[in-house]
């Protein structure tokens, strides 16, 4: 049923013609109910077009059919995900959503700050993917607080699963992202099989796996792009181990019927339990963007001031508050980034930028970028062995990532859904 109004409402939409008033009131029809709101036609086609741009996929009929069934349901989901954190008062300010959107361009190696302007130059909303960013910290955060104080990881069970890790040593690891289509009755069966094979044929054309993870993938790794960071074969369900074991580096999986529906992996990384490592290095960054206005002097002038204004500055607050001076938005504070996804140009001001020492100005198109680096974590991993702290840390999220599926199953189950295509 919703393949079949697909074709009806791609043919209004992917139309460039204005619309006329029919047109209008069909763009302006219900797509679903959630409980007591409303997902229009055109809530649905802005997150389309979202999803179809930012993965690569040609914008056609065919696209949309095989994808309007997966992104409505996601869309149903973080509704269900909004009411209930309104419920129990979970906000999300926006220098949250920023802090998102630069997650975004680090985890698709775009220059800094160049998201929002690439997705309204290719005629896709900006508040589309803002609202996605929502939906996601919300969740999170509604997890942190009604799922996580219940966990509670004994320390036999770190030890237990430490020793494990210990036996696996000479064995291989892999890095994996997934992208997980979910088949909960046999009428998803099709739809999902359908679309994972769609995504397979733009996989193999060029198309970003995070890109793709994040608009289509329905796991908890979704919104890192589909990345699950280090497993051992041990810890694979059957019918996915035996597909890692044969995959090189950089390979993207055949798609795989699981037990729960569909899979794609990719192998971002291989490496052999218990050698020695070097982790790659975490740095947390601040910065500050000088927007090039049309009609500005040279970038010479406009490099020197920004220079004057940033190199007397010594720690990351006083970036922070001049960031805040000049009401930019994109400046601000980046935790947590891995060094290696960074953009190249970034990546190579960074490496080795002192501590609490201003970059040079440099150009990213529409702006000057000056950074700072504030934290960098570059550890060696001897042994192969996590601390107890970390190894605490990974069964909490495996966890709460179960608890969280369970959590948003009976959210569907107790509300009212009424799906109109």
């Amino acid at each position: 049923m919703l393949a079949r109004a697909a074709i009806v409402m791609t043919a209004l939409l992917i139309s460039c013609a204005p619309l006329r008033h029919a047109e209008a009131q069909d763009v302006d029809r219900i797509a679903a109910v959630v409980n007591d709101e409303i997902i229009s036609i055109r809530d649905l086609d802005a997150r389309l077009k979202l999803a179809i741009t930012v993965s690569g996929l040609p914008d056609n009929i065919e696209s949309r059919r095989r994808a309007v069934p997966q992104v409505l349901r996601k869309m149903v989901d973080e509704r269900l995900q909004a009411q209930e954190a309104s419920r129990l008062k979970v906000n999300v300010a926006s220098e949250e959503i920023l802090r998102g959107v630069s997650n975004i361009e680090n985890q698709n190696r775009m220059p800094p700050g160049s998201l929002l302007p690439s997705l309204t130059k290719a005629g896709v909303d900006p508040d589309a993917i803002k609202d996605q960013i929502r939906a996601d910290i919300v969740w999170v955060k509604l997890i942190m607080r009604s799922l996580q104080p219940s966990i509670r990881v004994g320390e036999d069970e770190i030890t237990e699963r430490i020793e494990t890790i210990r036996q696996q040593f000479g064995q291989p690891e892999f890095m994996l992202a997934e992208i997980f289509l979910p088949v909960e009755n046999a009428r998803q069966e099709e739809e999902a099989k359908r679309l994972g094979e769609r995504l397979i044929e733009q996989l193999r054309a060029g198309a970003p796996f995070q890109a793709l993870a994040r608009q289509f993938s329905q796991s908890g790794s979704a919104a890192n792009g589909g990345v699950l960071g280090w497993m051992s074969p041990a810890l694979l369900d059957d019918e996915l181990r035996e597909v890692v074991q044969r995959m090189d580096k950089g390979q993207v999986s055949s798609l795989v019927r699981t037990a729960s529906g569909y899979a794609i992996l990719a192998m971002i990384d291989k490496r052999v339990a218990g050698e020695t490592t070097t982790s790659d290095p975490k740095i947390s960054l601040a910065q500050v963007f000088f927007p090039i206005p049309q009609g500005a002097p040279p970038i010479q002038q406009l490099s020197a001031k920004a220079a004057e204004l940033t190199t007397p500055l010594k720690s990351c607050r006083e970036m922070e508050d001049l960031g805040r001076k000049l009401n930019s938005e994109r400046s601000g504070r980046r935790d947590d980034l891995t060094l290696s996804v960074l953009p190249q140009n970034l990546r190579a001001i960074v490496t080795s930028l002192p501590l609490n020492k201003a970059s040079a100005p440099v150009n990213v198109g529409d702006a000057l970028l000056v950074a700072m680096v504030c934290s960098r974590e570059e550890n060696m991993v001897k042994g192969g062995l996590p601390t107890r702290e970390a190894m605490r840390r990974t069964i909490e999220d495996e966890r709460l990532e179960m608890m969280a599926r369970r959590y948003l199953r009976d959210l569907r189950r107790a509300a009212f859904i009424d799906f109109r295509l």
